[in-house]
């Protein structure tokens, strides 16, 4: 299971670096529910999310899955997150090149901690719990 939500964190951590690097963006609509509403300087945001894709890993037996991110869930991870974690995970966001966070190590059939941000690592994972795993899309017929 660890390799599980090892796998969940890179993606996530991906993805929100392609939100810092402008690819990516928050989604948002009109009937969406979120945690609580979201404010920014008195006037109320329109609640958001982010949506994963995570690649399948089938030699562990990961299935191809799409996560939740709430941006309410990540702001208020943020807000009570150290200070210096804090510091470092801006950093890795403003690189100019994704570093991955995780990887996965064939020889052992599990996914480890990179050698870069090891205090990150941590991190990801409590990030990871925050989002929600939708339910598979059923193929077309």
């Amino acid at each position: 299971m660890a390799s599980l939500e090892r796998w969940r964190a890179e993606h996530l951590a991906k993805y929100l670096w392609w939100v810092a690097s402008g690819v990516k963006q928050w989604q948002s609509d009109r009937t969406s529910y979120a945690p609580e509403a979201e404010y920014r300087s008195g006037k109320p945001d329109l609640p958001a999310y982010l949506l994963v894709r995570v690649m399948e890993l089938p030699a562990i037996a990961i299935p191809r899955h799409t996560l939740r991110l709430w941006r309410t869930d990540y702001k208020a991870l943020l807000e009570q997150t150290d200070p210096a974690i804090k510091d470092e995970w801006a950093a890795f966001l403003h690189r100019s090149r994704w570093s991955s966070l995780w990887y996965y190590d064939s020889r052992n059939r599990v996914v480890r901690p990179g050698n870069e941000h090891r205090g990150l690592t941590e991190w990801t994972l409590e990030l990871a719990a925050l989002a929600e795993v939708l339910p598979a899309e059923k193929p077309a017929p």
